[in-house]
């Protein structure tokens, strides 16, 4: 009698402990950033390029002249791929990215003084296409990562000049430098697991491809030699499709 006694409070405590453990619901699974991913990327771009122009000693048809700054406004946009690890709250990773650009303005030369003959001249930029390669590294918070990217850059750039207006003035010759030109970029963002599968992301990134230069010059090699920077800032938001989910 005891016996049964025993086994029958024994197997009350045990339904009363699954009871209270059914109640009882499972912690929520924490989002792994752990894996591949593709997606698509669009934005805007903004910067002011300083042009520096040195004149040739021997070069005395012009005492002087001044180029507007060039500004690099636009739309960019384009795809990105990827791959992340996730070490505890800790996610690193490699990502490229290819964009197209639409960043170009016009600018007036002006000869200040001297025997130039016209008004002066222009000259032209162009960003058409941009790429990097870089490393990302941040931390999640469960859906959300916090992350830093930085490494290498690379576009399309051209610089045109256009002295038709004092040319035949002054025997001037136009240049223009068409180039890819390499650099670095670096940026922070947040980034958001929408769902299992679909993250969306905002980012800021700072690019600087380096220098650009061309030279005019008449038939005795004397002229003018100029030179702007290609640095700018962009905001981009995108769409990134992960594969191990």
């Amino acid at each position: 009698m005891l016996k049964k006694l025993l086994l029958a409070s024994a197997a009350s405590v045990l339904l009363m402990g699954a009871a209270q453990a059914a109640d009882i619901e499972a912690p929520p699974a924490v989002y792994d950033w752990t894996g591949g991913y593709i997606g698509i990327q669009g934005g805007y771009a903004w910067g002011k390029s300083e042009a520096e122009t040195d004149i040739d000693p021997e070069f005395t048809a012009i005492d002087s002249l001044s180029v507007d700054d060039f500004k690099a406004n636009g739309f960019i946009g384009g795809a990105h791929i990827g791959y992340l690890l996730q070490s505890d709250s800790f996610v690193y990773g490699i990502e490229g990215d290819i964009e197209y650009a639409d960043l170009n303005d016009d600018v007036d030369i002006a000869f200040d003084d001297g025997v130039a003959i016209g008004d002066g001249g222009s000259a032209e930029k162009n960003i058409d296409w941009l790429g990097s390669l870089r490393l990302r590294a941040g931390i999640a918070a469960d859906r959300a990562l916090f992350y830093a990217t930085g490494g290498l850059a690379v576009g399309g750039v051209s610089l045109e000049t256009d002295l038709s207006p004092v040319a035949e003035g002054i025997g001037l010759s136009n240049d223009d430098d068409d180039k890819t030109a390499w650099g670095w970029t670096l940026g922070a963002g947040v980034e958001y697991a929408v769902t299992d599968a679909l993250s969306a992301r905002v980012e800021y990134r700072y690019t600087d491809l380096g220098d650009t230069d061309v030279r005019v010059e008449n038939d005795e090699g004397e002229g003018v030699d100029g030179k702007t920077d290609n640095d700018f800032h962009a905001v981009r938001v995108g769409l990134s499709w992960h594969f191990n989910q």
